[in-house]
């Protein structure tokens, strides 16, 4: 087995087989603390990208947003929905100039004509292939945009769209199968999820749309009070900060212009811009963001995101009905999606991208059945060398998590990324049958490793 050290006092939650422990009590906190690798302590990489989808005509609420944004010096992006806003144009355009902001279009043709005659600063470079529809790649690419917005999990019960398996954030889109990234490890086609997401609990809870950065989700759907999902809001901004400090990344966030700007919606959005601004986000607009991205959206990620309470408690059948959850790990790259949580060496789920040739906006990607996942034989550490010995039933792209500090551990060899200051993932190729893997490990001293808090 991998061990972990904790220290005889409060940690947040790590899910473990067996535990020792000299005071022959563990105790159980439900609103346990933040680890301090979720906690921004440098300049982060991290983008923040405010966007608002507007598909519904509401002249008070889009100037709402506006107010809301400028005075926190973020830019909106505006995604046009309905050739009639084109009836305000003079809005949009008093937004590009005052603040910057920008504006993007679904993919109607006459919108797009309408867009470049009424808004002269307009370029396409972002289709709004929003929920419900199948993803019209192709005529993305024929308005010249190789970026799309719209990606999003769990949406199956709302508006029948399920995009489980793709990966978070941004990545880089297979133009022939949207939902995986391209095989070649280019950058043809830019793909951006919906909204950020609380990335440990709506994974564990099931419930993505409970628990996001749009405030309608936790106000409506995740049962929080407007005062702590602000606090919780301010937490996710935070979260995605320290992952930014060891790689670039995106966080977007997204609230629809209705009629007027509920005050509790007000509270949560505020919480949000202000966190991200505090945290030194790098802010972006969308288009500004589809150039930036390309840039790193191909390489492989990692993103550590820990337990953050707050809101209605959801039952989960992923870990005996508890809801006080351990950390996990977010991992893809061109082959592969895998997802780990805090304490466990092996991923929980796993998604082997080559197996999806075709994506449908209904239809989720199916995980690698439990029967053709690897088994973790033996672990050993000696001389500063980190060994694995795995048994595979097929040939197959794997990884492991190692849940201590990297900075501490300095593990090297091909494959090694950082999970922020949390854990460092190991990704290598196994050929069926048994295997041997192994990376230098030059503060190893045995397979007890100190936990990552």
């Amino acid at each position: 087995m991998i061990w972990y050290r904790i220290p005889a006092r409060e940690f947040p939650p790590i899910d473990v087989r067996l535990a020792t422990c000299g005071f022959k009590v563990l105790g159980r906190n439900p609103s346990p603390p933040r680890p301090h690798w979720s906690i921004p302590s440098a300049a982060t990489q991290t983008r923040f990208v405010f966007t608002s989808l507007d598909e519904v005509i509401s002249v008070k609420g889009t100037r709402n947003i506006e107010r809301m944004a400028a005075a926190h010096h973020v830019p909106v992006s505006w995604m046009v929905g309905d050739i009639r806003h084109m009836a305000y144009a003079a809005d949009y355009n008093a937004f590009h100039r005052t603040n910057g902001d920008d504006a993007q279009a679904q993919f109607w043709d006459n919108l797009h004509v309408a867009m470049l005659a009424k808004l002269p600063w307009y370029v396409p470079s972002v289709s709004i292939l929003t929920a419900g529809v199948e993803r019209d790649v192709r005529r993305a690419l024929s308005f010249g945009e190789h970026a799309f917005w719209g990606i999003t999990w769990n949406s199956h019960g709302t508006d029948g769209t399920f995009d489980y398996g793709a990966p978070w954030g941004t990545y880089c889109a297979d133009i022939h199968s949207y939902k995986r990234p391209q095989p070649d490890g280019g950058c043809a086609f830019l793909a951006f999820e919906w909204t950020a997401r609380d990335l440990t609990r709506a994974y564990l809870s099931g419930r993505e749309a409970a628990f996001s950065t749009d405030p309608d989700d936790l106000l409506r759907r995740g049962g929080f009070s407007p005062k702590s999902a602000g606090a919780y809001a301010r937490r996710i901004v935070d979260a995605y900060a320290a992952a930014g400090q060891a790689q670039p990344i995106v966080m977007i966030v997204q609230e629809e212009s209705i009629d007027g700007l509920i005050a509790a919606n007000a509270v949560v959005m505020n919480a949000l811009l202000d966190e991200a601004v505090r945290d030194g986000m790098k802010v972006e607009t969308l288009s500004q963001a589809a150039r930036d991205a390309r840039t790193f959206s191909a390489a492989p990620r990692a993103v550590a995101f820990p337990y953050l309470f707050g809101g209605r408690e959801v039952e989960s059948d992923v870990l005996h009905g508890d809801t006080l959850y351990p950390a996990t790990i977010d991992y893809h790259d061109s082959h592969i999606g895998m997802t780990f949580l805090s304490g466990h060496t092996l991923p929980s789920r796993v998604f082997r991208y080559a197996d999806y040739p075709v994506s449908r906006f209904n239809r989720p990607l199916p995980q690698v059945p439990g029967w053709e996942m690897p088994s973790l034989l033996r672990a050993s550490v000696k001389n500063g060398w980190l060994k694995f010995v795995f048994a595979a039933p097929r040939a197959l792209r794997f990884g492991v998590a190692i849940w201590s500090d990297p900075s501490q551990l300095k593990i090297s060899g091909p494959g090694e990324i950082r999970a922020g200051r949390a854990a460092t993932v190991l990704v290598f190729d196994l050929k069926a049958g048994t295997s041997d893997v192994r990376y230098r490990c030059r503060g190893c001293r045995s397979s007890t490793f100190t936990y990552s808090l």
